[in-house]
């Protein structure tokens, strides 16, 4: 463990991150940019295009290899995409040579979760006729893990598209009914995740959907078919009994094989956090696309 994580949960109790975290998500912004194609290194090269109105965004660089990466973005289902993450968006196509399209999908309250994957579908459709060559994977973190495991689910009955054969869950949210009556148990060790925030943006996600439809909740769905999966959460975070639950499914699931790390003392979607064990995970995620993992 490294001293920042030893210090980040007592540091994020004592200006009771949960309440600001809540605040964000009850009252979301929408003026940040952070993955405005201007901001990124200009060493790199961005194919920008707009799809159902919502931008959809290359990133490549002169070494980059057919290895095709879609990138689902976190944020309870309302919140835009942060620095973070286009700092691991640069590393990934940097370090290892990566194709990454970036998403920025429809999100709550102006919107619901069936409006979010017609747009993911409509992207990927479009996408995968673009770089016909390309062999594509898929990663979400949080919401947009939760988002990323509904979306295969929903593509295997797609025949005429080509599967992700990997795909990349970083700590991902896959049930928000938040039902799971362990997660009492987990609720005061996750120093960043507000449970009453996540009930009620779970809820305007799914619209109309009962909430543990599988389109939104995949955890209600079948784990079978669907291809390699690197799935990564950490024992203090509110979302662990049901991430440890999807491994469980995913350890029995046909035609479906899982890497499984979970990161001991470590919060939600760490890879977020100036941490030395994110830069280690996001290593690990890019050697895990670029075929260097060996743990299959």
């Amino acid at each position: 463990m490294s001293l920042l994580s030893d210090i980040a949960v007592p540091i994020a109790k004592l200006v009771n991150m949960k309440k600001y975290k809540e605040k964000d998500f009850l009252n979301p912004r929408r003026d940040t940019d952070f993955l405005n194609k201007k901001n990124f290194d200009k060493s790199l090269n961005t194919h920008e295009q707009f799809i159902d109105g919502f931008q959809v965004l290359t990133v490549f660089s002169n070494k980059s290899s057919n290895k095709h990466v879609i990138f689902l973005h976190g944020g309870a289902y309302v919140m835009r995409a942060v620095r973070a993450h286009k700092n691991i968006i640069e590393k990934l196509v940097k370090t290892y040579h990566l194709k990454i399209t970036f998403i920025d999908y429809p999100l709550a309250p102006e919107n619901t979760v069936e409006k979010a994957h017609k747009v993911v579908m409509d992207t990927y459709e479009k996408i995968t006729e673009q770089y016909k060559d390309d062999e594509f994977y898929l990663f979400g973190d949080s919401s947009g893990g939760g988002l990323a495991l509904s979306f295969l689910q929903r593509l295997k009955e797609k025949k005429e598209l080509p599967f992700p054969s990997k795909t990349v869950l970083m700590s991902p949210w896959v049930d928000v009914s938040m039902t799971n009556e362990e997660i009492k148990d987990f609720e005061e060790k996750d120093p960043v995740l507000p449970l009453n925030g996540l009930i009620v943006t779970g809820k305007q996600f799914a619209g109309d959907l009962d909430v543990k439809n599988p389109l939104i909740s995949p955890i209600y769905g079948n784990m079978d078919n669907l291809g390699e999966i690197f799935l990564i959460f950490g024992t203090n975070e509110i979302l662990y009994p049901d991430c440890l639950k999807l491994s469980d499914m995913l350890e029995i699931a046909v035609g479906t094989t899982v890497e499984i790390k979970i990161g001991e003392n470590l919060c939600h979607d760490w890879i977020l956090a100036p941490l030395k064990e994110s830069e280690e995970t996001v290593n690990e995620i890019g050697d895990f696309f670029a075929n260097m993992l060996n743990s299959f």
